[in-house]
């Protein structure tokens, strides 16, 4: 028996030689100086410390905190042959630990699906499993042999902290970069080089709840500020988010119906957008656009249904300018559109029916004759502009025709004047600049004191973020003071910008020719109605099948060019855009968020707008929207031109 044991003991000893003699023989394709490099040094406890996959991508059995893990999300497929040489350094500070990883691993060549002079980049959705850990894979490019991966991941959950006080909620969150570059060794293999930065920040401010007399509660930080409140009120709870400024951001509203409404604020305190979710699970989501005057002008509401999918819009007109000869603006009573959802976003719903006074005054017979041939009569009219601000901002731009010989020339420059009246409307005054500033600077000071105030450090912490934000927005906003207030001195001496392209002749007869074009189908859309179909509201298709169509921007956008995807600067109201040819095949299987390449024709001038001529990509939803605006601002020019009929025909030469 004493020999059995000896010689098993004996063999178990040259098993276990064997095997570390087999594991640490040199493979002929490594490094030559991979076995000089140390070891990778063991993160320290609490440390986030990233697990070599084994064979067959199997994870490690316990999650980040000990917890057994139960999915995965993301992982890392490597050989086991291939040698790794680490650089590992921890940096550890209170309440958070990161982690700096840097290996280098030489292989012979793999096949791949990426051939050595492709490019290609390809991005993943995010991805979320039932452990509330979600993970998102970046842009992967390959160019001629080298390969970047970008890996980021955030995971959220509950802190399991003993000494947090009683009712308090605190967080964790940890986010991981991962960047991987592959390329050619040039003797048939290639050389992987990993930087992996992972970084757990410090726990969430301790939040402790108070109960208030009226039945609702307050979640306050350790130094007594709140930063949550819920009030009963008649027409059901509500709970208030703030900020460590004192600001309220948002307000959550809970209806006895069951139903929730969200609504978001802006610096200054006005409602920015609102979220209601209507019992079912539709939503109605709904946007606050202000004027220069800080009043309301505009909102959209759209409609999305239980499966996510958006449905229809509605949008609401608060204040507006009539394009007519008097000296004041005129605010009419608010007035909706509406908007279906087709294949490239929201298409403007018509309103005038067969019957409508528009189209009787339209194609009027002292306008038209019964086989369709139009028949001029010069008129001339007095718009009386020179005394409004958008005027004097904008008269460079385009020139008002000196004779009108039909309506639809009248027309024409109605929509030219409603697209810069719009602008100036909604463009950022210097007072509104200045109150943005004054309330930046108020929340910087409030964050500042706040911090003063605060007890612990995630605490202070949170107030100096506040204050840095609130610095940045009062320097963007004293920025757009001086450049404000540059564009008021330069329209005050009456010079155009160096950058103008104004409307030329040609341009604005071919906006004239779809002015009546689109009145025509206005016409034909009423005429289906009335006997009796169901007819589909006319989207860009019809523009873009027309390689002469011009296209009015219809709101101010930030755009990019066709040749680098770099910034190309802005657009705005009532710049005039032009498809660029070789496109169709493109259009073919277009949806909503394909980029297609237009020409900008003309330009305002204006202080980091587009310069005419330039090539930009837009996507086809962009100029849906525009299209659709167009049509629905041209309703309210036939229902002007309605109004001015006889004076057309009493203004006849």
């Amino acid at each position: 028996m004493k020999y059995c044991k000896q010689v098993g003991f004996l063999s178990l000893i040259g098993g276990v030689f064997l095997a570390v003699s087999a594991t640490a023989a040199p493979d002929p394709t490594q490094d030559k100086d991979a076995d000089k490099a140390p070891p990778a040094k063991r993160a320290p406890v609490h440390s986030v410390e990233k697990t070599r996959p084994t064979p067959g991508n199997r994870r490690p059995t316990t999650d980040l905190d000990g917890e057994p893990r139960k999915s995965s999300t993301h992982s890392t497929t490597s050989s086991d042959s291939l040698n790794e040489r680490h650089k590992s350094s921890t940096t550890s500070t209170p309440g958070e630990t990161s982690t700096h990883q840097d290996s280098t691993i030489s292989h012979p060549a793999e096949s791949s699906h990426l051939p050595k002079t492709s490019s290609e980049k390809t991005t993943s959705t995010p991805t979320e499993n039932t452990t509330g850990h979600a993970a998102k894979e970046g842009a992967t490019t390959s160019t001629s042999g080298e390969t970047t991966i970008h890996h980021e991941s955030t995971i959220s959950h509950p802190a399991e902290s003993t000494h947090a006080p009683k009712g308090s909620i605190e967080k964790k969150t940890m986010t991981t970069t991962e960047t991987t570059t592959e390329k050619s060794t040039g003797h048939g293999g290639k050389e992987v080089t990993k930087r992996e930065t992972t970084t757990t920040t410090k726990s969430a401010v301790h939040l402790q709840v108070k109960k208030t007399p009226d039945g609702g509660h307050e979640k306050v930080t350790p130094s007594g500020q709140v930063r949550e409140r819920e009030v009963v009120k008649v027409d059901g709870t509500h709970t208030q988010k703030i900020a460590p400024t004192g600001r309220v951001t948002t307000e959550v509203i809970v209806r006895k119906d069951g139903a929730h409404e969200t609504q978001h604020f802006g610096p200054t305190g006005q409602v920015q957008k609102t979220e209601v979710v209507v019992k079912g699970g539709g939503r109605e989501v709904t946007a606050f656009h202000y004027g220069r005057d800080g009043h309301e002008r505009v909102n959209e509401t759209v409609v999305v249904d239980v499966r996510g999918r958006e449905v229809s819009k509605t949008v609401v007109i608060k204040e507006r300018t009539i394009i007519v000869n008097n000296p004041r603006y005129v605010v009419v009573e608010p007035y909706e559109r509406h908007y279906d959802r087709y294949r490239f976003g929201f298409v403007y719903r018509p309103i005038f029916e067969i019957h409508s006074p528009v189209f009787v005054s339209w194609y009027d017979p002292y306008w038209y004759s019964p086989v369709g041939v139009v028949i001029v009569h010069p008129f001339h009219y007095s718009w009386g502009w020179d005394v409004q601000p958008w005027y004097h901002h904008h008269h460079h731009y385009f020139a008002t025709y000196e004779v009108y010989p039909t309506p639809s020339y009248w027309v024409t420059d109605w929509m030219i004047a409603g697209y810069a009246a719009d602008h100036y409307a909604a463009a950022v005054s210097v007072d509104q600049a200045r109150a943005e500033a004054q309330a930046a600077r108020e929340d910087a000071a409030k964050a500042q004191a706040a911090a003063a105030q605060a007890q612990e450090q995630a605490e202070i912490a949170e107030a100096h973020a506040a204050q840095q934000a609130a610095e940045a927005r009062a320097a963007r906003a004293e920025a757009k003071i001086a450049q404000l207030q540059a564009a008021e001195a330069q329209a005050k001496l009456d010079k155009p910008s160096a950058n103008l392209a104004p409307i030329d002749p040609q341009t604005k007869e071919q906006l004239r020719l779809q002015v009546e074009q689109t009145v025509a189908e206005k016409k034909a859309y009423a005429e289906q109605a009335a006997s009796g179909a169901k007819p589909v509201p006319p989207d860009v298709s019809t523009a873009l099948a027309d390689p002469k169509h011009v296209y009015p921007i219809s709101s101010s956008i930030n755009v990019i060019s066709a040749a680098d995807q770099s910034p190309a600067g802005t657009l705005s109201e009532g710049d005039l855009l032009k498809l660029e040819p070789g496109q169709e095949e493109v259009i073919k299987t277009a949806d909503e968020n394909t980029f297609i390449k237009m020409r900008v024709l003309t330009s305002k001038g204006e202080d980091g707008e587009a310069q005419a001529g330039s090539v930009v990509s837009i996507p086809l939803k962009t100029v849906q929207d525009s299209d659709s605006e167009f049509r629905a601002k041209l309703d309210l020019g036939l229902a002007e031109a309605d109004k001015n009929k006889d004076q057309f025909k009493g203004g006849a030469q």
